[in-house]
This record gives structure tokens, sequence and C-alpha cells, in this order.
């Protein structure tokens, strides 16, 4: 069995507490590198999980290291450049989102893909996750008849409030990252991930928290400048055809009892329980109006993964690995990170026109 080199871009939390430790369990995955432009930090998680390579910068790695699959879990605004430097060398690519700040970007990667005849893979993991699948399954089964309204909850209390963190969270609220980029590409990604792309978008979103302290980690007690950009967004989406949706997203929620997902059609509604989660939530659930057989009320399909297997964010390489070996398109396309950020960068304009914008991408 041939065991693919993965090398990771960035020992930031996700990739300590998310990539490294799962990637253990991908069967077909080596972790022969890491990487980031703190080179005593890409020093000090090799030695904490045991990696036989670490350097101080994307150029370093790739003039250094043999490997088949790098994983982006940089910085937002560092994406672009190590995406673009990554599929010119020849390397197979995993992005953390957004994979970039602007279609044209996007465009730019998947032709550099193209070219190089790699396989490239974007976050965020939704589209392959057993849940989300679950509801696609039901939607287009017609269980709910014409869908009519989808709602999504993508919202948190700030990365500076939940998460441990070794490293300063400010950036997260400089232009090229904040709330709209961190947290509104989950739920615009769930949203067309179950109803496909959107033709127009709406906004309303508002700077509620001036202010924020860091409420753990190394920069514990640190007060951090947040009004650069909106960190509250009510964004609006529509299908056509009489289908709308609401995506409410942010850093302005310190605890939620709103599950992450509801889909509304004519003869029921579906639901992922749960806030959002980058694994999968806690469960689906159905309501069915037939009055063809005389059935109202609420039922829990068939579990979505089977009892003995959770879902992991890492399931992102595992999906990768089995694209490159077949062949295939991955799972999590660009094409659909595209449309994302088609839809994450024409927000701003229809915020301050207070107006609804037409999009322009499909996947």
């Amino acid at each position: 069995m041939k065991k693919w080199k993965v090398a990771i871009m960035g020992c930031g939390m996700i990739a300590q507490e998310i990539y490294i430790p799962q990637m253990r369990r991908i069967e077909k995955a080596e972790l022969v590198a890491v990487c980031d432009i703190n080179a005593d930090r890409a020093k000090e998680v090799a030695e904490k999980f045991h990696v036989p390579q670490w350097y101080g910068g994307i150029d370093e790695l790739l003039g250094k290291c043999e490997f088949d699959i790098l994983m982006d879990t940089a910085s937002i605004q560092a994406h672009h450049e190590i995406n673009m430097k990554a599929l010119r060398a020849g390397k197979h690519l995993y992005s953390q989102k957004p994979i970039a700040l602007t279609v044209e970007e996007v465009t730019e990667q998947i032709e550099a893909a193209k070219a190089a005849n790699v396989k490239f893979s974007a976050s965020p993991i939704h589209m392959i996750r057993p849940d989300i699948q679950k509801v696609r399954e039901i939607i287009q089964s017609g269980a709910i008849g014409k869908v009519t309204m989808v709602r999504v909850h993508a919202s948190h209390g700030g990365p500076e409030y939940f998460q441990f963190r070794d490293a300063d969270p400010s950036w997260f609220f400089k232009p090229g990252a904040g709330a709209l980029y961190d947290m509104g590409v989950h739920g615009i990604t769930m949203a067309t991930a179950v109803m496909g792309p959107a033709k127009e978008v709406g906004c309303m979103a508002a700077i509620s928290e001036p202010e924020r302290t860091v409420r753990s980690g190394a920069f514990d007690g640190k007060k951090i400048k947040s009004d650069m950009l909106p960190d509250n967004y009510l964004i609006t989406l529509d299908w056509g055809d009489g289908c709308i949706g609401i995506i409410d997203t942010g850093f302005c929620q310190k605890a939620s009892t709103v599950n992450m997902l509801e889909v509304y059609g004519t003869h029921g509604t579906v639901t992922i329980l749960g806030e959002l989660t980058i694994g999968q939530g806690e469960g689906v659930r159905l309501y069915v109006d037939d009055p063809a057989i005389k059935v109202r009320g609420w039922m829990d399909p068939l579990p979505v993964t089977e009892p003995d297997r959770e879902f992991e964010q890492c399931e992102c390489l595992a999906d990768l690995i089995e694209a490159i070996e077949q062949d295939t398109q991955t799972g999590l396309t660009p094409e659909h990170a595209r449309h994302v950020i088609d839809i994450l960068c024409t927000i701003p304009k229809a915020i301050e026109e207070k107006r609804i914008l037409p999009l322009h991408t499909e996947f």
C-alpha cells in the first residue's frame, strides 16, 4: 500500500489540535514535515508530534522536502500565495478556508492545478459531511416537497473568546480576515452544499463589539481593537423559484441553542441538530407532512455514519488521496469554493448599497 507523504504549512491551533492528531488515523497518509513562518514554532510542533522535518517558510519547504500533498493551514491572508507556490511546484493541495480572497485568485489557483495535473481540495469540509449528504439526499428525494427556505446558524463568541491559542488572535479582526471570512464561509458553504449555487445575495452587518479581550491562552487579558470590520452579519440568499435563505454569522454569540441548519419545504422540514461544528452535528431530524398516508410529525432518519466510526475534519485528506488514486474529482471542489468566495466578495457591496445583488459563478 502506497503511503502519501504530507507536509503541513501553518502550525497554529487547527494544525495541532485537529489535522496532525487525526492524520495518524488516515492509513494512506504519512506526515513528513511541518512548516511555519515562525521557525521556532515549527521546530516545537515537529518535536511535540515526532515529525521528522520542519521548515521556516514555504520556499524552504518546497526546495528541500520531498512530499506529495500540501495541507495549507496558515492564516487566511497567506493562502493564495502559499497555494500558488505549491500548485506550481506540482503538489496536490488541500487548503484551509477561504482558499483565496477574490474570485480571480481562486480561478488562478484552479488553472494552476489543471496545468500541473494535480488534485486540489478546498475547505470547508461540509460537502463531504455525512449529515450534510443525508440532508441533500432527503431534499433530492422530494420527502419535504419543494424547498422554500434554508436557515443556517454559523456564529460563535469570537476567536479570542473560546479558543485556547498560543498565538495572538488580533489578526482575525484585520482586513483580509474577519468574521465573514472566518465564520460566514461555513454558513454559505453549508447553504450552497444542500441547495447548489445561489443567484442573488443581500446582507445587513454591524460592528457590535469594537473592542475585545482575549480570554485564554498565551495572550489572556490582552485588549484587541476590533472596529475595522463588521463582526455581526445577517446574510440572505436567493436560489430562485421561490426559495430563499438566511444565514446568521459572526463573532457575537457567546452561546446559543439554535440548530446549525434547517431546510423548510412544502411537505416538511429537515434539520441538523446542534451548533456549528467542524465535524458533524448531533443528528438529522425530519418532519414529514404527508396527507396521502396521513403522517404528520418528527422522525429520525437512519444513522448517517456507522455506530463505531466518527467523522473527523481530516476526512478531507482521505477524500483527496482517493481522488488522486482514482483520478476523480475531490469531494471538496475549488469551483464550489469559488462560488462561496463570489458571495463573500459581493456581500460588502450589498451592505454598502443596501440592496440585493446578483452572483456570477456556479459549480
